[in-house]
């Protein structure tokens, strides 16, 4: 229409947001400038586009199972130890009193017994347990956000999700346990 082909070009690949459309334009450009024959460029960038998707295919195929080992991790694994560890310290309290017992009894034989101490409560626990798990749960959604898509910010929607799972299976990994 009265334009040369490179402004032509220039203005088509403009009016698209895409890398590959904008960078296949320039090499078509720079190739016709060098004198090549149109045809032989195209069939280039085409198998160029081609194994770029290919490698993409793989690399994200490898990445999926740092995002299953990422979201395991932090949906089931840390929950399950959190409620273990939960039982460890009711466990541990109930010893303690048992043994504070027998150290009154042991010291008034002259042995030279004492156990006493408040170790952490339940209470207190569960409190860490969940701001911990919260915390992974967010910066695990944050990395799986990073790995899959590239950025943090594709991944705030997940956050909310991973919290939510996250404190709903320790939960019930805790009431399972009891």
């Amino acid at each position: 229409s009265g334009v040369d082909l490179k402004t032509a070009m220039d203005k088509f690949a403009l009016r698209y947001d895409s890398k590959i459309l904008k960078r296949s334009i320039s090499m078509l450009n720079e190739g016709i400038e060098a004198g090549g024959a149109i045809g032989d460029l195209l069939n280039r960038i085409a198998i160029n586009i081609r194994e770029q998707r290919t490698l993409m295919k793989e690399m994200s195929a490898n990445v999926t199972t740092y995002i299953i080992f990422i979201t395991f991790s932090t949906i089931i694994a840390a929950p399950f130890l959190f409620a273990m560890s939960g039982i460890l310290i009711k466990v541990v309290n109930n010893l303690g009193s048992a043994v504070g017992s027998v150290t009154k009894t042991a010291s008034s034989f002259g042995l030279p017994l004492s156990f006493s101490g408040n170790g952490v409560s339940q209470r207190d626990f569960k409190i860490f347990s969940v701001v911990s798990l919260s915390l992974t749960a967010l910066f695990s959604a944050m990395m799986t956000s990073t790995i899959k898509k590239g950025n943090i910010s594709s991944g705030v929607k997940y956050i909310p999700i991973f919290i939510l799972v996250t404190i709903t299976s320790f939960i019930s990994f805790t009431l399972l346990s009891s």
